[in-house]
């Protein structure tokens, strides 16, 4: 990057002047602002100290670089919120979210409670926008779902057609897009988007599951080594309904597994028709199928945000001189 930057500096594209070196820190606080500037989510103090992408011992200290990084211009405040850019309407905007995201989180809890009803579901937790506190008017609720191995998709299956039956497809407060089981809590994807979507999960049935969840995934900690983990006071107990234990109890032998591999095989099959244009490499990480994960994000929005957050640390570094 800091190639492109001279090269932009030889060519007349940025400002004149020299080039300005950050310190680690300084570079952390930019860099975290840079990526929630792709949602136009401007961050408090408390916030920016917590999702900094470097280590802070010394709280006050680290406040005070963030004054001086707002005195030089590099970072704007307004009304204790901090971004990078333009941002004209960032703090309005992000407050009439979080008004959203507080009025819907009573229903997102509800929804969760009747998940983990369903046979097979282990673990309940929040995904996506609602999991920052954050709602658009279109938003859906994002559940990420851990069952039982050896049937995540018999438990897959149910809910789905529960949606499709019962909420005539709607996603808005039953989007159930991301399953793993219990033998397998690993996410396999190790980048910065999938290390910000798994520390801000949250919990919302079984917080045992959850803390074993972020125990397995401690590489997300080295993206964000303030953050640690989310409280859990609200977490309903893992709670199956009778009649999901009833379903469990005939689908426990080898019923069950024959039924739990018809339904992978005819899920794998209707997405490999739906998605036929996706690449090999693409169709792995969107729609990610096999006995113990299913994960179906088919719009990819992980490579938006990569590709996203490249591009404006790159303006950012022609517009104020300086490398990250």
């Amino acid at each position: 990057m800091g190639n492109d930057l001279l090269n932009d500096l030889n060519s007349g594209g940025a400002r004149t002047g020299p080039v300005r070196v950050l310190n680690d820190l300084e570079k952390a606080f930019v860099q975290t602002l840079l990526y929630f500037d792709i949602f136009q989510y401007p961050l408090r103090k408390d916030e920016l100290l917590r999702t900094c992408r470097r280590n802070i011992d010394d709280p006050p200290a680290a406040a005070e670089i963030l004054d001086q990084l707002v005195g030089t211009g590099l970072i704007i405040r307004e009304e204790g919120f901090h971004y990078i850019g333009a941002g004209a309407g960032y703090v309005e905007r992000r407050k009439q979210g979080n008004a959203r995201a507080d009025f819907r989180m009573k229903k997102a809890r509800k929804v969760s409670r009747f998940i983990a009803k369903f046979p097979y579901v282990r673990g309940v937790m929040l995904s996506g926008s609602i999991s920052k506190n954050y709602m658009e008017p279109d938003s859906d609720i994002d559940y990420f779902i851990v069952t039982q191995p050896g049937r995540l998709w018999v438990a897959r299956t149910l809910l789905v057609l529960y949606k499709k039956v019962f909420l005539l497809n709607s996603h808005r407060n039953f989007c159930v897009n991301y399953f793993v089981d219990t033998d397998h809590l690993m996410i396999e994807d190790k980048n910065l988007f999938t290390a910000t979507e798994m520390i801000y999960l949250l919990p919302t049935c079984n917080a045992e599951l959850y803390h074993r969840l972020r125990g397995q995934n401690k590489w997300a900690d080295e993206f964000y080594p303030n953050f640690g983990f989310r409280e859990t006071e609200a977490c309903h107990p893992e709670q199956s309904s009778l009649l999901g234990r009833g379903l469990e109890k005939i689908l426990g032998g080898r019923l069950g597994e024959r039924i739990d591999t018809w339904c992978m095989q005819r899920t794998f099959s209707r997405w490999q028709h739906k998605f036929a244009h996706f690449d090999p490499e693409r169709f792995e990480i969107t729609l990610r199928t096999r006995k113990y994960v299913s994960k179906h994000h088919p719009a990819n929005y992980q490579q938006y945000v990569t590709n996203s957050l490249r591009k404006k640390a790159a303006e950012f570094e022609r517009t104020h001189r300086v490398k990250l």
